[in-house]
């Protein structure tokens, strides 16, 4: 059992303890200068580039052709994004929509929203979204690079 004097000791160690801490500089950790904060609902969208007409994306963070980079995609429904691959590791989130993921053997794998998928650098793919419009969160670690490459079942 700690006794009333044992108590008082305690705090006044605590209290003298956190004014020398906030004398030589300590401070609580604040909210990051560097957060961001996005309505998807209103971000600015643009065609995507190198891909066939219909596909729009988002840049929410980052030069993506520079640095590493978060952004967004709109697919149309049914439109088949091509077989393509980064040298980067890609990390996507559907967001909305059904969607079929084809793998470099061409092996397809249907998916819906809330999907997660974490592709190493070099994965072959391709997606295609099913009859509702698709939105789609990407991330990259490094410069952003679209390699597209022919699909599963073509001559190579």
């Amino acid at each position: 059992m700690i006794t009333r004097t044992l108590k008082q000791a305690l705090i006044t160690v605590i209290l003298l303890l956190t004014v020398m801490l906030l004398s030589v500089g300590y401070s609580l950790p604040r909210e990051n200068t560097g957060s961001i904060i996005t309505d998807v609902s209103t971000v600015a969208w643009s065609p995507y580039p190198g891909v066939p007409e219909g596909a729009e994306l988002a840049v929410l963070r980052g030069e993506p052709n520079k640095e590493p980079s978060d952004s967004v995609a709109r697919l149309p429904a049914g439109y088949l994004f091509p077989h393509h691959y980064h040298t980067s590791r890609e990390l996507l989130i559907f967001l909305e929509g059904d969607f079929t993921y084809i793998m470099d053997d061409g092996t397809a794998r249907d998916l819906s929203a809330n999907a997660y998928l974490s592709l190493p650098s070099g994965t072959r793919h391709s997606v295609r979204c099913g009859s509702e419009p698709c939105l789609l969160y990407a991330h990259y670690d490094g410069p952003y690079d679209l390699i597209l490459v022919p699909p599963p079942g073509t001559n190579k």
